[in-house]
């Protein structure tokens, strides 16, 4: 017979106690864990974010002023390839 069969009704109840309460303990530990890495996280955000070197302003609206040029051009070139696909198509028949 197995060791289990042989244990009484309050051996398995204490058995299982006992096991809850290491469940238990284990869970507060990882928690604590858990919460000991978000704080550390923390921490070396704001140290990584005070040793960064923000651009100087003038820097900062002559890069805007690049992007938005930069999305003008592409908007007007996917405009005038789409016009000339819109006439290539006329040209040959196909209709939408």
């Amino acid at each position: 017979m197995s060791k289990e069969n042989n244990l009484s009704a309050e051996e398995k109840e204490f058995q299982k106690k006992e096991l809850k309460k290491q469940k238990q303990i284990i869970k507060r530990k990882k928690q604590e864990e858990s919460k000991q890495t978000r704080l550390y996280t923390f921490r070396n955000l704001v140290k990584e974010i005070k040793r960064v070197v923000w651009p100087k302003n003038s820097k900062s609206w002559k890069w805007f002023g690049i992007t938005i040029a930069f999305l003008l051009i592409m908007a007007i070139f996917c405009f005038l390839v789409s016009l000339g696909f819109t006439g290539l198509w006329n040209v040959v028949g196909i209709k939408s």
